[in-house]
């Protein structure tokens, strides 16, 4: 695992390197950290902000450390010019600038792809300046997933991609100031695997842990919950057969080849009918997110935004669903503990006479339970007091969103570092080839920037966008949302329904 911190907008990091730090390119300002000099790789004074590339951010997870929790990185006596880790910051570089708000960035990618450099800030950096940007790359499948009794018995640490991204955190707060930016401004920003990460950490250790941001904005938060140890304990022990390391013991598998492992994880999940999910641990992972939520297990008291697709994933029928029979079939691999009233319950709520076919009728299962319904129980949490919106442009399948707000005209020269292994590179991971609207891109960019510089959507540019009421404000039995279609619109929102609510429940579990 790689960290980089990725843009500091020319505001925060020029800010502090411009103000008398000896830069070991005449050309470039520089940042000096505790532990490292970094010079920025690219952006100009013309262009209005500097990018930070490849900062290391965490020790390299290799040998003993694969597995383990994040350790601090150690002392880097070269200068790094953004060649030697994977986290970029990108900031303005005015001089005056100080306490710039922040935006970390967590990708998608199912948790076992996806990388810091797709859904780059460019576009946003067109609208404004005024803000940092923090980049950064976590631990994708097993190496990031590791779990159950073996694995944790031998000293495995458990969800190993959930405490990266803590630690990510925890980084730009200890760190993020040398750039210019305001450690009480940080608004975490993610989408699909990457929006359930920042859900993972309002409700890590059953809530009991510190509050690492003070803004969130989750788009499509996705997470499959319905694995427990046996499951886990048979992959586990189903791959380190395959790498030769009978019995799943932690020093063989820590000796074996990323490449192999990768290989042979990929072969298991395919034969076998395991999910890559994180899982409940007892510990980073007390209980499902959702459920957490709705027992009110969390810690966050900043403002949100979320949204959901209308179409996440209930466009097409789920393959290999064929009769109502296959609808249960399914079920139960997806939640192996999951008994047969509560089945026939998931059934009597998506009732067969709504759908075509038994394919789409366990797709809008699957769209509830790995998406949608987490916005609902988030919202409920925070007392409705939330602003949420559907995306209803083009498809308005999961991702196409992502092609808005990362919308841009230009990109900064392209990144020197390698896409994280383990899947495609991608952030966004939306459908390719959408046509986007310049104009829509824009509004939906200047939603998120005013939030991320605010903490309200509404709060800048009022002109050019409509307004976004609070789910609770119109004092509705369904909530309000804001609806991003081709013009725009304020309606009920959809997921106040009895299925959400029985899907939060984890009744599965």
């Amino acid at each position: 695992m790689r960290f980089t911190t990725s843009f500091l907008p020319l505001v925060g990091l020029g800010a502090t390197l411009a103000s008398g730090s000896p830069a070991a390119t005449p050309a470039m300002p520089t940042v000096r950290l505790d532990y490292s000099t970094v010079v920025a790789a690219t952006g100009n004074s013309s262009l209005g902000y500097y990018k930070y590339q490849n900062i290391r951010v965490a020790a390299p997870p290799t040998g003993s450390l694969r597995w383990a929790k994040p350790q601090w990185p150690t002392t880097e006596k070269a200068i790094n010019n953004g060649s030697l880790a994977s986290a970029d910051v990108s900031c303005q570089t005015s001089e005056d600038w100080k306490e710039a708000p922040v935006m970390v960035w967590t990708y998608g990618g199912g948790f076992s792809g996806g990388s810091k450099f797709r859904d780059t800030p460019e576009g946003l950096f067109s609208i404004s300046k005024d803000f940092i940007a923090v980049y950064y790359n976590y631990r994708l499948g097993l190496t990031g997933l590791g779990n159950g009794p073996t694995f944790n018995h031998e000293g495995g640490t458990s969800n190993t991609a959930l405490w990266d991204v803590q630690h990510a955190f925890e980084w730009t707060k200890k760190y993020i100031s040398a750039f210019g930016g305001d450690t009480e401004q940080i608004t975490a920003v993610g989408f699909s695997a990457g929006a359930s990460q920042v859900l993972f950490q309002m409700t890590r250790f059953a809530g009991h842990a510190p509050q690492l941001f003070n803004r969130a904005y989750v788009m499509s938060p996705g997470f499959v919950p319905g694995a427990g140890h046996h499951h886990a304990e048979e992959f586990w022990l189903n791959v380190s057969s395959a790498v030769d390391c009978n019995g799943g013991h932690l020093d063989c598998m820590r000796n074996v080849d990323f490449a192999k492992l990768n290989n042979a994880t990929n072969d298991v999940v395919k034969k076998y009918t395991y999910q890559f999910q994180p899982r409940v641990d007892g510990n980073f992972v007390a209980d499902t997110y959702e459920a957490q939520f709705y027992q009110k297990n969390f810690n966050f008291s900043g403002p949100l935004v979320i949204t959901h697709e209308l179409h996440e994933t209930n466009s097409s029928p789920w393959a290999g669903v064929n009769t109502t029979e296959d609808v249960a079939k399914y079920l139960k691999i997806f939640f192996p503990a999951i008994t047969d009233d509560i089945v026939q319950e998931a059934l009597r709520l998506h009732p067969e006479s709504a759908y075509t076919s038994p394919g789409l009728r366990f797709a809008d299962m699957k769209q509830s339970f790995d998406l949608t319904a987490h916005n609902l129980a988030v919202t409920q949490t925070l007392n409705n007091h939330t602003w949420n919106a559907a995306v209803a442009l083009g498809p308005a399948t999961h991702g196409t969103d992502q092609q808005y707000y990362f919308y841009s005209t230009y990109q900064l020269s392209p990144s020197t570092g390698n896409p994280t292994l383990g899947g495609p590179p991608g952030g966004g991971m939306g459908p390719p080839g959408i046509p986007v609207d310049p104009a829509i891109a824009v509004k939906m960019q200047k939603y998120m920037l005013s939030f991320i510089l605010k903490g309200d959507p509404n709060a800048l540019w009022k002109n050019d966008k409509l307004y976004w009421p609070m789910y609770d404000e119109k004092k509705s039995d369904s909530g309000t949302q804001l609806i991003f279609n081709t013009t725009f619109t304020v309606g009920p929102n959809d997921l106040a329904t009895e299925k959400t609510l029985f899907w939060n429940k984890a009744l599965w579990y």
